[in-house]
């Protein structure tokens, strides 16, 4: 609970008595509480009394009585009930877990994924109508083919792994957003889904379209929701690809370099939050493609597991026990 003291005091820096940089104040009595969850944050290690806060905040003992049972019933705050004693509560444990990015928590398993399979790897997840790759590794000084912050448009034929467990209409509208596409595209994309719903992950062919594709969307990227420009991107390699495999075709996995291997992370509620991709950038044997297969779906369901872990235990983890 420390740490999680010392990243509320960081993050809400502030004064009571300081106005915001648009002037006046809008909302003192936010203020008030905000400095109330502040100051504590400071004393990690000494729980205070109440009228040691109203004298550090300037505030009277009923403002900062009526502020403290608020905290206190939402699990901001504790009172110890023999000292009469104010410290952090348990809900900023649970507020820092939703804060925490997920790819810190993944780190570690990622590199020893990477290590394990011998090749790159990357975690991904959807930001404002992208797929955001959110951290990625390689064995040695090697940078993945596909590296951290690499936005693509959420829409098809990018993310099949995000929407194959989703419902039909959102399956529709992922179509949908790429525009018009050629009738082979959508003939065939539905089983496609169901594929890779019925196998655990997804495959991207390494194609001259997708790499082109790639560059440009790199190139237009500005950090922004996508434009239509991406999406007629999109719908290209929609158009001059055959995505992924099917049963009937997966021998043809042999013949074919492979750019991912991607499979969904569920949360505990079985919605898809993230993806985990291998990134092989070669041909491989169709044993191989299995294998690699069992092994993202693997990685993904222990990374599910895992992201659901109390904040305290992902804390330990990511500072080292």
């Amino acid at each position: 609970m420390t740490n999680i003291r010392c990243m509320v005091s960081e993050y809400m820096n502030v004064n009571v008595e300081q106005a915001p940089d648009s002037g006046q104040d809008l909302s003192p009595p936010t203020r008030r509480v905000v400095a109330v969850v502040e100051l504590l944050a400071r004393r990690p290690d000494t729980p205070l009394a109440l009228a040691e806060i109203a004298r550090d905040l300037h505030i009277s003992r009923s403002t900062g009585h009526a502020i403290l049972h608020t905290l206190g019933a939402c699990g901001w705050v504790t009172r110890d009930p023999k000292s009469g004693r104010y410290s952090l509560g348990p809900a900023i444990a649970r507020i820092w877990q939703q804060a925490e990015p997920r790819r810190r928590v993944l780190r570690q398993p990622l590199q020893q994924l990477t290590l394990s399979i011998d090749m790159p790897v990357c975690v991904s997840e959807i930001r404002d109508g992208s797929i955001v790759v959110v951290d990625a590794e390689a064995a040695g000084p090697a940078r993945p083919p596909v590296p951290a912050g690499v936005r693509m448009p959420f829409l098809a034929p990018f993310g099949r792994e995000f929407v194959a467990w989703a419902s039909a209409a959102e399956r529709t509208a992922w179509v949908d957003a790429a525009g018009p596409v050629n009738d082979v595209f959508r003939a065939r994309i539905g089983k496609v889904l169901k594929e890779i719903k019925r196998r655990g992950y997804g495959i991207e062919r390494l194609s001259d379209p997708l790499l082109r594709v790639y560059t440009a969307l790199r190139a237009l990227d500005d950090g922004v929701l996508q434009d239509p420009i991406s999406a007629r991107l999109a719908a290209a390699l929609a158009d001059l690809t055959i995505v992924d495999f099917l049963p009937g075709e997966f021998a043809e996995a042999e013949r074919c370099a492979l750019a991912t291997i991607s499979a969904p992370i569920f949360d505990t509620k079985g919605r898809v939050v993230m993806s985990v991709s291998a990134q092989p950038y070669r041909r491989l044997t169709a044993p191989e493609v299995q294998d690699i297969g069992a092994r993202v779906v693997e990685f993904a369901h222990a990374a599910g597991t895992l992201i659901a872990q109390p904040a305290r235990e992902h804390l330990v983890e990511r500072d080292g026990g």
